[in-house]
């Protein structure tokens, strides 16, 4: 087994190319982190797949198409395999729509024991927005956008415990108070990581800082400080997101520049034109 590396999992859908995605999100793990990347996908997916040699390993795992959101498959389940499946023995999971923008996350890798994740995130446009529960009955929702973890019987109770919850999801929803139907990674994991643990979340699990998110009604485009400047798109560290500030039922365009700082893209149409070419 390899020591250590990242993996992503990709399934396109009618709406988007997550499979271009992985493809810009591996580029810049090899850039800022320097390590592996293993792509979890389908044959679907693959299917005229370009670059497939920016991929160290290619691991064919059939989706569950039974998700559905926003009117088109959301193929996230089965998220549980990737402790089957990784080629490494310490994993650095990502969602392909996590922009690593440093080499921040190596830091993970000297302080976790079993496995960690975010409990907390901050909206680059919303300082103050407030942390998202589970319901207004339930638990702060923990977040699978980034997820380390060892190869051992610790983490694997973890992952065998997001599989039963994946699997009864709807009488969790019921215990829990939140809407059952569509299944979430993230509420899987607020639930699996403390049943494993005797009903409480251990310090020990939690990244030690914030997952950074730049909202859904944003616009990111790559800084230049001058129209001549050629930008790697690959490598290039400052973004600018502008977006849309209501104020006294008015929109004022405010802009933020975001550099060397690790963000969570949760508008998927910034992908086009931004990495993918």
């Amino acid at each position: 087994m390899k020591k250590r590396g990242v993996v992503m999992f990709a399934h396109n859908n009618s709406k988007r190319n997550y499979y271009r995605m992985a493809l810009a999100a591996a580029k810049r793990v090899k850039h800022f982190l320097n390590l592996p990347v293993t792509l979890i996908t389908g044959p679907v997916t693959l299917y005229k797949a370009p670059e497939l040699d920016v991929f160290d390993e290619i691991i064919i795992d059939d989706p569950d198409y039974s998700n559905k959101r926003d009117g088109a498959e959301w193929i996230n389940k089965n998220r549980f395999n990737v402790w089957r499946l990784t080629p490494y023995y310490e994993t650095l999971l990502l969602d392909v729509d996590y922009v690593v923008n440093s080499d921040k996350l190596l830091k993970l890798f000297d302080i976790f024991d079993d496995y960690m994740f975010h409990d907390s995130t901050s909206f680059i446009m919303d300082p103050n927005a407030p942390q998202e529960y589970l319901s207004t009955k339930s638990f702060q929702s923990l977040w699978a956008t980034v997820l380390i973890f060892k190869k051992n019987k610790n983490s694997r109770h973890l992952f065998q415990c997001m599989e039963m919850i994946q699997d009864n999801f709807n009488h969790y929803a019921d215990i829990h108070g939140f809407i059952g139907g569509m299944y979430r990674n993230d509420y899987s994991l607020t639930l699996a990581s403390r049943i494993v643990n005797g009903h409480i979340l251990p310090s020990k699990n939690i990244i030690p800082w914030n997952l950074l998110h730049v909202g859904k009604n944003t616009k990111i485009s790559h800084y230049k400080n001058n129209e001549d400047d050629i930008i790697d798109k690959n490598t290039n560290t400052k973004f600018m997101v502008e977006y849309d500030n209501w104020q006294r039922r008015k929109i004022k365009k405010e802009y933020i520049f975001i550099k060397d700082t690790d963000f969570h893209m949760l508008n998927k149409d910034n992908f086009d034109g931004l990495f993918v070419v």
